[in-house]
């Protein structure tokens, strides 16, 4: 792991037996939820889970709301970061640590050395940039070992915060040329010119000149990158040099002085005489005000206004320097071209913490154990581990398997078909249907996710990139991409498969693929051995797409054996052959709407009306009436799974009798059939003859 080999380099050690171990916490209950109420998430958390609490927060600002927000909900709190001063700072963790107060919103500049150990809930206002301040600051919670909490309150805009100081504090190439460019073009600096007066910075000019705005942290970076590359010198506040010197001659001064009725000019006058002595009258001196002020024991304002008095009265002649801001130049000006600056290690900087915010991310939406995901982040063995405490094990929130295995199968199909590198962001909008790219809107896997919430998407998009089926693209905008393996298989299959069928063939043998799954995870059951033994995914997947029909034809499949037909290969046959028939029922999709298609493949795929409302997250009413039209396009379609034992055949006898108005059928009708099922029943007598769907009639 990355952090057990920075460990390594910064003491300097060579193959190094490494032992990794200690990071559970076994009284530690770790949450996430994802919410953008977090004021009142934080107040229901503190009622729920009672104090001490410490709230981590990513500004002062957020620090200072959130404190104003629980004390007018009568929860006592108060706010702690680095822009307080220090007796405010001290007396605070001092009312922490002593009960006086119970809850602490802080940045985190709060926690180091503190030892508290009955804190009982740890609240992450905003997401932290990396799992070792994570686990470090939830670290603080329950050191007596008694039960604590640990919340994540996490939006994807706490993201874009750690993103922008990365960015920030990793200028690129261009910007850096382009600041240097600026600053000497600012000060008309030749190219082989060297200035002795410090240059100002005018950071208005510099975003200006550079087409973009360059805020303070990012003009900081430049500067601090060609400082350490030896061009130039940051003048500090404290630095800045002004220049002063006395024009009168001594005895003129020295009259000056003795008739002047102004004290604070002769305490000013002989102070300088003092520190300066006879070479102020010769000569301009160079001197910072904060320095002069404390050396002559003077306010620095009141020495400011002195200063400027007398070189209006022509006494001396001061030149103060008027930018906040000043840089040196420590050599000539050289071009661009030339600067000789360690931009790959910038670029390295920036990937590396860049990694970090995302493996903070992915723990956020992995579906596996919280703890695990930490222990394996720190290098620990953890196979099979499970806290038994945190929201995913407790099973608090989360896809269903079955909805989960059906999302990855989109979500890839959706990369496949795209076949480029695309953001996450873009990725997802194109499963929700919400892209605006015109070249997007024509996939057909455009809006084939509607009905999920983006956050459900990205679970799935974080366990297939934790997985391997997807890789990230590094760099300043990370792209996804399909794996090389699967990016294959998709290949292999598309050159089988008729162009304007293959999405829907796909579905065919993903649905049958799961339920061979389904058969070879009772048998492991049953023969206590892992899937792979009884049967590998790969032959699997190669029996779905065959189909045989025959124990001899299921034996010709590469890497099925007659061990395997014995402990599963008649139920295999079984599921093969059902299968087949139904296809052979089924008709291509041409009409069908885009917006009830996928109901439509769902229906024909024999799931039930109840499942087919879940998987498309909408109401079994609403179905009902994509499958009213989905009849209309295609009246072969089969619906009689749909139905209860006899259900259908009873609402038939209805509608034979003349009955056609949905309520008065429902007043007619037993009380289990409902007006989705009467609806549909409807829709069938309408559209198609009566031997397409009256399969009880056609038995009697």
């Amino acid at each position: 792991p990355e952090v057990v080999e920075d460990i390594g380099e910064q003491l300097g050690l060579k193959k190094p037996k490494v032992f990794v171990k200690g990071f559970e916490r076994e009284n530690l209950h770790i949450n996430v939820l994802i919410t953008k109420k977090k004021k009142q998430k934080c107040f229901e958390l503190i009622r729920q889970f009672k104090t001490p609490a410490i709230i981590y927060t990513s500004s002062r600002k957020k620090a200072e709301e959130i404190a104003e927000f629980l004390n007018m909900n009568r929860t006592n709190c108060n706010y702690y970061h680095a822009g307080m001063a220090a007796e405010e700072r001290k007396k605070i963790q001092e009312d922490f640590l002593n009960d006086k107060v119970p809850v602490i919103a802080a940045t985190n500049a709060f926690g180091m050395g503190i030892d508290k150990k009955d804190i009982r809930l740890v609240i992450h206002y905003n997401t932290p940039g990396s799992i070792e301040n994570y686990y470090q600051e939830i670290g603080r919670a329950g050191r007596d070992n008694k039960p604590s909490f640990a919340f994540l309150l996490h939006d994807d805009s706490d993201i874009n915060i750690h993103k922008f100081f990365i960015s920030n504090a990793n200028p690129d190439k261009e910007l850096i040329q382009n600041i240097y460019n600026g600053i000497c073009d600012y000060a008309k600096v030749a190219v082989g010119n060297k200035p002795e007066d410090d240059i100002p910075i005018n950071r208005e000019y510099l975003s200006s000149y550079c087409k973009r705005e360059i805020n303070r942290g990012l003009l900081h970076s430049c500067l601090r990158n060609l400082e350490n590359a030896g061009y130039l010198n940051m003048v500090s506040e404290y630095n800045r040099k002004s220049t002063l010197q006395i024009n009168l001659e001594k005895n003129r001064l020295k009259k000056f002085i003795k008739d002047s009725s102004n004290n604070n000019i002769k305490v000013v006058l002989l102070s300088l005489l003092r520190e300066f002595g006879s070479e102020v009258f010769s000569s301009k001196i160079n001197f910072t005000l904060p320095q002069l002020a404390q050396k002559l024991d003077i306010g620095e304002p009141g020495l400011e206004e002195t200063l400027i008095t007398l070189d209006n009265l022509g006494v001396i002649s001061y030149k103060r320097t008027m930018a906040k801001e000043n840089v040196k130049l420590l050599v000539p000006r050289v071009e661009t071209s030339r600067l000789t600056i360690d931009y790959k290690r910038i670029n390295e900087n920036y990937l590396h913490l860049q990694k970090k915010i995302e493996s903070m991310v992915d723990m956020v939406y992995s579906n596996e154990c919280r703890f695990r995901y930490i222990l394996k982040y720190f290098g620990e063995d953890v196979a099979n581990y499970k806290c038994g405490k945190c929201d995913r094990c407790t099973g608090n929130e989360g896809l269903t398997d079955s909805t989960t295995e059906y999302l990855k199968e989109l979500v890839l199909r959706a990369v496949s078909e795209i076949n480029e590198s695309v953001s996450e962001q873009v990725l997802i909008n194109i499963l929700s249907g919400t892209e605006k790219s015109v070249k997007y809107q024509k996939l057909q896997a455009f809006g084939s996710c509607a009905t999920y919430s983006k956050n459900d998407l990205k679970t799935i998009l974080h366990t297939l990139t934790e997985s391997g089926a997807i890789n990230k693209i590094p760099g300043k905008k990370t792209g996804l991409k399909i794996s090389e393996g699967l990016k294959q298989r998709f290949e292999q299959e598309s050159t089988e498969k008729n162009s304007e069928n293959e999405f829907a063939d796909y579905e065919k043998n993903l649905e049958l693929f799961n339920k061979l799954r389904e058969i070879r995870s009772r048998a492991s059951k049953r023969f206590l051995q892992s899937g792979n033994i009884i049967c590998p995914d790969n032959v699997m997947r190669e029996i779905a797409i065959q189909r045989p029909s025959s124990e001899k034809d299921l034996l010709k499949i590469k890497g099925f054996n007659q061990r395997m037909f014995n402990k599963i290969g008649k139920e295999f046959l079984e599921v093969l052959n059902a299968e087949t028939k139904k296809q052979n029922n089924n008709k291509p999709v041409e009409k069908i709407p885009s917006n009830i298609k996928e109901t439509f493949n769902l229906l024909k795929k024999g799931y039930g009306l109840k499942d087919i409302a879940s998987l498309r997250k909408l109401s079994e009413a609403v179905i009902s009436m994509q499958i009213e039209s989905i009849i209309e396009y295609e009246p072969s379609v089969n619906i009689s799974h749909l139905f209860g034992k006899d259900q259908l055949e009873i609402i038939n006898d209805e509608l034979k009798k003349g009955f056609e108005d949905l309520k008065d059928l429902k007043k007619r009708l037993p009380e289990e059939i409902t007006y989705p099922l009467i609806r549909i029943a409807v829709a069938k007598n309408k559209f198609t003859i009566p031997s397409l769907y009256s399969t009880s009639q056609d038995k009697q």
